[in-house]
């Protein structure tokens, strides 16, 4: 016994030494339910920013100084690319050289405020001497950070009793209080002068940090998202083969397509088992085409996927693949939601798009696919660049106001031009915000309209929008959370696509409190509001 567990002693220790370095987290033991734990956490050891010190604390209350607010800074916004490291400098101050140790970082923010137009790094920090130990106050932090911020997606005037607009950072802090950057005390009060905390300067990176991911417009509408499909992601026969009474031909075909799916995830043919496979299984399919043999959708399927053709071929194969669809009514949903990603590629014929889609929508019973075959029809006139078609399909979609069984009940005989489109027509919506056309903010407050000023404001070019104290009730969506979300993502995609950038907005803001109550928010929070942040500031033009 005393055996066994000295071996099981022994095999505990060489797995805890076994454990790679890089896996360590940095804990700190004064951390612990602090209100800026997380933050602290993701700036150490996400953003690897920030350190403790030797006593495993991170002394969370403690000020930061000028020269480490600015080292965390700088090293986050060398990582998102925001700024450059440079080693050499002509800033001037009696207690900088490059003896110290936060030197580079320093002129390197000094070089990058050289860029600002409002103000430069010797208005932030007077004086023939930069102090680099002094505690960094919230109004220098402020003017360092709004370098990085980008446009805010609400327009709120400042109600900070201390801060005018004669103040010389009032737009700064107007732009990164609307960002979610920066807030006021419970007295209403920003507190300039006031130092900051390590714990407050962990949660200030953190919030340019998600301010500049969130603003990278690449990110965010760029792809028509689809609903799951079980199956979707295997190789089928695209018809039911029994071999008792399969034909040669039939024979071929399976063996063909098991060699290519074989060979596609890796692998390897020995020449002892060649004869299992077919070593020409492309050619085989392209004899079977030539033939006339009936399972069209898979000899063509197999040819565009693994052929070695020109996309012009390719297409005309497309092409023969969907009018076979049409003829057909024994297709299941996973074998056409594979036919459709692959067939969306290349330059096929709308009539047989169009009507494959149809034949598709008139077999299922799945509401999964019937909303993406709502996403493919968007998907055909992106590719083909069909603007007005595809004005037609969204303001229609717009129209059913969010209901969902509504936009599953597709209609198959609208035309471009056919109806009237009036993207600033808001009538049909149930929006969480009051729209207010042709008119701002300062016009509408000039008036005797009261205004509750925790209620968030937009200004769009033509547009103001005011958060409603009573928003309209959310309801129809328990069963369709999943719907929904990939279809706000595409209309709002198509809606950018097109240049209705308002409607896109307005939308997406009104999307993104209809998705804060589903049950999916909850275990998505983070991703969902990166998503839709970046959406809300990609539109806002």
């Amino acid at each position: 016994m005393k055996k066994f567990i000295k071996l099981l002693l022994l095999i505990t220790i060489i797995n805890v030494l076994s454990i790679q370095p890089a896996l360590a987290k940095t804990v700190y033991y004064d951390t612990y339910n602090h209100w800026a734990a997380s933050d602290i956490d993701f700036a150490s050891n996400t953003l690897k920013v920030f350190k403790g010190y030797g006593d495993f604390t991170f002394r969370p209350e403690n000020d930061i100084t000028r020269a480490e607010f600015i080292t965390i800074l700088a090293k986050t916004a060398y990582g998102q690319k925001q700024m450059n490291e440079v080693y050499t400098s002509d800033m001037s101050y009696n207690d900088m050289s490059n003896k110290h140790w936060a030197y580079t970082f320093v002129i390197s923010m000094y070089e990058r405020l050289k860029t600002n137009k409002n103000y430069s790094f010797y208005d932030i920090f007077k004086g023939s001497d930069f102090y680099p130990d002094r505690p960094i106050t919230r109004e220098e932090s402020v003017a360092l950070l709004a370098i990085f911020n980008n446009e805010a997606i609400y327009d709120n005037n400042l109600n900070f009793k201390d801060v005018s607009t004669n103040n010389k950072y009032y737009n700064e802090i107007k732009q990164l209080y609307n960002s979610g950057i920066i807030s006021g005390y419970e007295d209403g009060t920003f507190k300039g002068s006031n130092n900051i905390t390590r714990a407050e300067a962990a949660a200030l990176i953190n919030r340019v940090y998600l301010d500049v991911k969130t603003s990278d417009s690449s990110k965010y509408l760029n792809k028509i998202e689809f609903m799951p499909i079980k199956g979707e992601d295997m190789y089928s026969y695209f018809q039911t083969y029994n071999w008792s009474n399969s034909t040669a031909d039939d024979r071929k075909f399976i063996k063909a397509k098991d060699t290519l799916e074989f060979v596609s995830y890796g692998g390897l043919i020995f020449p002892e088992d060649a004869h299992l496979y077919d070593l020409n299984a492309v050619e085989t399919m392209a004899a079977l085409r030539s033939k006339g043999y009936y399972n069209t959708v898979g000899t063509n399927y197999y040819m565009i996927t693994f052929g070695k053709y020109s996309d012009e071929e390719k297409s005309k194969f497309a092409d023969e693949l969907l009018a076979g669809i049409i003829e057909r009514n024994d297709l299941k949903d996973s074998e056409l939601m594979q036919v459709f990603t692959l067939v969306s590629k290349y330059n096929v014929k709308e009539e047989l798009y169009m009507g494959a889609l149809e034949k598709w929508y008139s077999l299922t019973t799945n509401n999964n696919a019937k909303a993406n075959i709502l996403f493919y029809r968007y998907t055909y006139y992106i590719k083909n660049n069909n603007k007005e078609m595809l004005r037609t399909l969204v303001f229609d979609d717009l129209k059913k106001s969010n209901d969902i069984p509504s936009l599953l009940n597709i209609r198959w005989d609208l035309t471009a031009g056919l109806e009237l489109v009036d993207f600033k027509d808001y009538s049909f919506g149930k929006y969480s915000y009051s729209l207010y056309r042709d008119t701002n903010f300062l016009r509408y407050t000039s008036g005797i309209n009261p205004l509750n000023k925790n209620l968030k404001i937009v200004e769009l070019v033509n547009l103001l929008m005011i958060e409603k104290a009573e928003k309209p009730q959310i309801l129809g969506f328990a069963e369709h959370e999943g719907i929904f979300s990939k279809y706000s993502l595409n209309r709002l995609y198509v809606l950018n696509y097109i240049g209705e950038y308002e409607r896109a907005f307005v939308e997406g803001i009104n999307d993104y409190d209809i998705i804060r109550t589903f049950s999916t928010y909850k275990t998505n929070k983070t991703a969902i509001d990166d998503t839709y942040t970046g959406i809300l500031k990609k539109v806002k033009r």
